[in-house]
């Protein structure tokens, strides 16, 4: 068995039935020319006849004291691969609402956590298949890269891959146990938010550095916690409703706004989002005085690193723009905060920075927990950028012609909005909570708006297709 650390334990310990700690992504691909009818039954069959590898063959099992751990198991295909038809020909709505239902419910502990939907009957001859697995299995970047593994860049090759399956690319597991005492600290943090692990070098001084911010003894490096304004997005769930819609951008005119501002198309998109929160606070009659904070998780992962690592990743509090601000001073403020960041995690230990992100989702979780704190938010939403395959890819012959993701709501935020690069686009996906965002959708066309005005403010040239925005409801 292997003991859980204590990131990913963190995940176990933050579920609820109105909260769930599960991701989901889906690609959708086009069948190939003559395979309409066979295609999918010989999916599904070589899907249930595969073996599943590391981190998708553990099972959670709870030890003494409240500890778990992770139990080696042979799982049950038939039970995680699932055959789903919409009546052909399914449009596009069918497809969201399907998807959305599909997602509402948790993931089972009796088996490992993850299940796979292969939804048949999509109009223009497409199948989709949407992954569920909880993030204490793998984080959202170990994620994209089985998924780009378990894909071909030849339309020739006709294996059926999965995930799931052994990945030639994957690093040897790495052994991470923390002791009894660490752990009994991780659960400490979030049953009861009083406690945090001191026994890891280097987290002193952080505290120490974020006394000093607080007091103003020396610049700020990130935004500190319950700071944030707290706004419409701090409106949490009160169910397992969620509201979703996905939007994508042409990654080559990002990459060209990035190169014109001297940022980075994380700071561009990044600012597209925070001008369309601002906007959408200001049509809904609720805007705020300070700069809204994100939530935003940083990848610790290395080029080499293999899913079955658990979660490399690391969280930073970012304040983006001020409200009045141009949407070029919008960017220059989001550059200035990101690099401020960056600056601070090259000067922090990976253990360090796990312990440090903790604390700040502990702050995010007592909004939850304690309603005094909710007054006083850490942060309004979360941000999560990842690097996502830059090819056309292949199942079996099939090209992939979307691929998109359904964001999981932390505690003590009702809006999470993710991005990744696929292709040649840049999709990003908005999940709300309804008490949050009644529609989402409203808040893809802003972002589509502020693209545009940054375009006509960097006298970038115009878009060659416009951005594809798409809305479902759960």
């Amino acid at each position: 068995m292997i003991k859980i650390n204590t990131m990913d334990m963190a995940f176990l310990l933050m579920e609820n039935a109105t909260r769930r700690m599960h991701m989901t992504a889906f690609m959708m691909l086009k069948k190939p020319v003559g395979q309409q009818a066979t295609f999918v039954p010989r999916m599904i069959e070589a899907f249930r006849k595969s073996q599943a590898a590391a981190p998708f063959n553990r099972k959670l099992k709870w030890l003494e004291q409240g500890l778990a751990a992770w139990e080696t198991v042979k799982p049950d295909m038939a039970y995680h691969v699932r055959p789903i038809a919409i009546p052909a020909p399914g449009t596009m709505e069918q497809f969201y609402e399907t998807i959305s239902f599909l997602n509402t419910s948790l993931l089972d502990r009796g088996h490992p956590l993850w299940e796979c939907y292969v939804i048949d009957g999509i109009e223009g001859d497409r199948v989709a298949i949407m992954i569920k697995v909880h993030h204490s299995l793998i984080d959202g970047e170990g994620g994209l890269r089985v998924m780009r593994d378990s894909l071909s860049e030849s339309p020739r090759s006709k294996t059926f891959s999965a995930p799931w399956m052994a990945n030639a690319k994957a690093a040897k597991p790495r052994t991470r146990r923390p002791s009894p005492s660490q752990m009994e600290k991780v659960q400490s943090l979030f049953q009861r938010l009083s406690k945090l692990p001191g026994d890891l070098i280097g987290m002193g001084t952080e505290a120490v550095s974020i006394g000093a911010q607080s007091l103003n003894l020396k610049p700020r490096g990130a935004s500190l916690p319950f700071t944030a304004p707290r706004c419409l997005y701090n409106n949490t769930a009160k169910s397992a409703a969620r509201a979703y819609a996905n939007i994508e951008l042409p990654l080559d005119e990002v990459k060209a706004l990035a190169k014109a501002t001297g940022t980075s198309v994380n700071d561009v998109v990044m600012t597209l989002i925070d001008q369309a929160l601002h906007d959408y606070l200001v049509e809904h009659k609720a805007a705020v005085s300070k700069p809204l904070v994100a939530f935003m998780p940083m990848s610790l992962r290395s080029e080499s690193g293999g899913a079955d690592e658990g979660n490399q990743v690391a969280v930073e509090l970012i304040a983006m723009g001020k409200p009045k601000a141009s949407i070029i001073e919008r960017l220059q403020q989001i550059n200035a905060a990101t690099q401020s960041a960056k600056d601070k995690g090259r000067g922090m230990q990976k253990a360090t920075r796990q312990v440090y992100s903790l604390l700040l989702a502990g702050s995010l979780a007592l909004t939850d927990t304690l309603p005094v704190f909710g007054k006083v938010p850490s942060a309004n939403l979360v941000i999560s950028n990842m690097k996502g395959p830059s090819e056309q890819l292949y199942l079996a012959g099939a090209p992939m012609v979307a691929f998109h993701g359904l964001p999981i709501l932390p505690p003590g935020a009702g809006l999470n909005v993710t991005f990744a690069s696929v292709n040649k686009d840049i999709c990003l996906a908005i999940a709300a909570a309804p008490e949050a965002v009644h529609e989402p959708y409203r808040l893809a066309t802003l972002i589509e708006a502020a693209f545009r005005n940054l375009q006509a403010k960097t006298g970038s040239s115009k878009a060659k297709a416009s951005p594809r925005s798409r809305k479902t409801t759960a």
